[in-house]
């Protein structure tokens, strides 16, 4: 059984690890850009954060991290292009994991051995998403689970501000992961995730943080 689990878990243990280097780097060169002046600067601080979307759109990557980074160097007039930037890398992974052929993501889970998610994959590949709820509640009579599958949208909100979520696959897996569901609408994803990205550049902009 843990030799079954063991290559999963190094996986895992990779990608955690390869999305904490990632954000450290970009954490850096923000860094370094800072200290060279940020005058004149205005072409990077738009290449920054197109990096930092792209980066913030990969699973695992703490792209939360990335943004208090940018906030912090330049203050309380980018707390609303951050706050942009990760509202289209994550509605970007959403629209990805949308896009995830069913067969293919089926497929991928039977080569990890992972029969039975393989097969329920399958399933509810040809339904409806409303039929695809009811599959899930007959599927498990764990309360915890029906609780998250009946309060997605808030469970989703919380966990996208849950600190240390990139062991949940970070913001860029949360939203993956809820396209490939297909259990969240494209407008309710959207309003969830405007309500949801919002506390932190809002607070610095009512606050005028100036660094």
């Amino acid at each position: 059984m843990i030799r079954h689990w063991l290559p999963l878990l190094l996986i895992y243990a990779i990608l955690i690890a390869l999305g904490l280097i990632i954000s450290d780097q970009l954490s850096g060169a923000i860094a370094q850009k800072a200290e060279a002046g940020v005058s004149g600067m205005m072409w990077m601080i738009g290449l920054v954060c197109l990096v930092y979307m792209l980066a913030s759109a990969i699973p695992f990557v703490p792209g939360a991290e990335i943004g208090l980074g940018l906030i912090a160097v330049f203050g309380a007039r980018s707390a609303l292009l951050v706050y942009g930037c990760m509202i289209a890398a994550l509605s970007l992974s959403y629209l990805i994991g949308r896009l995830v052929p069913a067969d293919w993501l089926a497929a991928s889970l039977r080569r990890l051995r992972l029969y039975k998610p393989a097969a329920l994959v399958h399933e509810l590949a040809a339904l409806p998403p409303a039929a695809c709820e009811a599959r899930l509640r007959n599927h498990t009579s764990n309360r915890f689970l029906l609780a998250l599958l009946g309060y997605r949208y808030v469970a989703l909100a919380l966990a996208i501000n849950l600190p240390g979520n990139t062991v949940l696959g970070g913001g860029g897996g949360l939203a993956l992961f809820a396209g490939m569901s297909r259990l969240f609408s494209p407008l309710g994803f959207l309003i969830t995730l405007l309500i949801a990205v919002a506390p932190i550049p809002l607070t610095v902009v009512m606050m005028g943080y100036q660094p």
